[in-house]
């Protein structure tokens, strides 16, 4: 029996960002394995810096991804193309130009949101822009959202049955040969692009609420690029003038074991974002795998991944003290910081990884397939 074949349209690194990295650990796991796929890696920037940047050079891409597409779907049948859809104009367009080429060859589509409050983006469009994000929706076989908490995105449009809810996964990390951690010491880890948005400056007024109770013992390292030069010298100048050298590291851009590295060395990783179009937060997922308590807010659908007193805290957004307060739990609570990271290290091999995450792939477009009849060009259902 035939296969379902997929034209997967996303991106891989680099950049490493969510979106890219939850593609290549899909495209490792057994879903294209199960699944007929090929894949258009649209990545057109080599730094996360440089992603919502417009210059003629995107242009020339996008006319060549465009010709890629059509490529494809004239000399390959598919059941279904999947494209992500975004949350601003320009990278929209970009979307809706690939759906609307795969539409021309009555090939059905399905939408991957990996951004949050799609209503809004186009609430706040021009009349013209509202029409095509209207019809670019309604017209989809299906749309896929990262949590159950986010399927609010496409109800306006779609019927709850198109609406389909795939948590992401991760690829296992090997372990990391650990130096061991310092007993005296707790260290709290922030990981990802250092960004105002996502808590990185939440983090650093914790560190001074901290530093003012006098707990020289909490030590903050910080693993990631600075999105904004402003913000880098900002952070800085807030750390000079709170006198926090001795409390607060700044590791820089860490991939692969130096990441690793740092989890592995850690008692717990904050993550206080409060960045209107979050999602979840892959960085959740990796600190679970590491066994480390996360403290978090409840953006997104990050409360389906946390619950609050068991396998971390959530905080409310923007509250420094809030944060010190549960950074204070866990730093006094050895116990309390082995029970949450075992059960993060049990739900992570149950449920996040990308093998786990490839089976509820292909559930879902077995379940498409299904709905539309089983009429889809090739497909079977076994």
């Amino acid at each position: 029996m035939s296969r379902l074949r997929i034209l997967l349209v996303g991106y891989l690194p680099p950049p490493w960002f969510g979106p890219s990295v939850t593609y290549r650990a899909l495209m490792h796991s057994e879903f294209p394995r199960r699944v007929d796929v090929t894949f258009l890696n649209i990545s057109v920037a080599e730094s996360i810096s440089d992603l919502e940047s417009v210059r003629p050079g995107k242009l020339v891409l996008m006319a060549k991804f465009l010709l890629v597409e059509a490529w494809y779907l004239l000399t390959r049948r598919f059941d279904f193309v999947c494209c992500p859809i975004s949350v601003n104009r320009n990278a929209f367009l970009k979307d809706a130009l690939l759906l609307g080429l795969a539409r021309l060859f009555r090939v059905p589509t399905v939408l991957y949101a990996h951004g949050n409050n799609i209503p809004d983006f186009h609430d706040r469009s021009s009349p013209r822009i509202r029409r095509w994000i209207e019809r670019t929706i309604q017209g989809v076989a299906g749309a896929i959202v990262l949590g159950e908490s986010l399927r609010f995105n496409f109800d306006r449009w779609l019927p709850p049955e198109k609406i389909l809810v795939v948590p992401t996964g991760i690829e296992p990390q090997a372990a990391v040969p650990s130096a061991g951690k310092n007993p005296a010491v707790i260290t709290v880890a922030y990981l990802g692009n250092l960004v105002g948005v996502k808590g990185a400056f939440v983090t650093l007024e914790a560190a001074a609420v901290l530093a003012a109770r006098h707990r020289p013992d909490i030590r903050f390292e910080f693993g990631g690029p600075w999105f904004l030069e402003h913000e880098e010298r900002a952070a800085r100048e807030f750390v000079a003038k709170n006198g926090l050298e001795k409390s607060v590291a700044f590791l820089g851009p860490l991939t692969n074991e130096a990441k690793w590295t740092l989890l592995s060395g850690a008692d717990m990783l904050v993550f206080p974002t409060f960045y209107y179009n979050e999602t979840m937060g892959l960085v959740l997922l990796e600190a679970m795998q590491a066994g480390l308590p996360v403290i978090a807010t409840r953006r997104g659908s990050i409360p389906e991944i946390i619950q609050d007193g068991v396998n971390g805290f959530l905080v409310e957004e923007q509250n420094a003290a809030d944060l010190a307060d549960k950074i204070l739990r866990l730093a006094d609570d050895a116990a309390l910081r082995e029970r949450m990271g075992q059960t993060n290290q049990q739900r992570f091999a149950e449920y996040y990884t990308h093998e786990q995450y490839g089976k509820r792939m292909i559930a879902v477009f077995e379940t498409l397939a299904r709905q539309r009849g089983g009429q889809t060009k090739g497909f079977a259902h076994v």
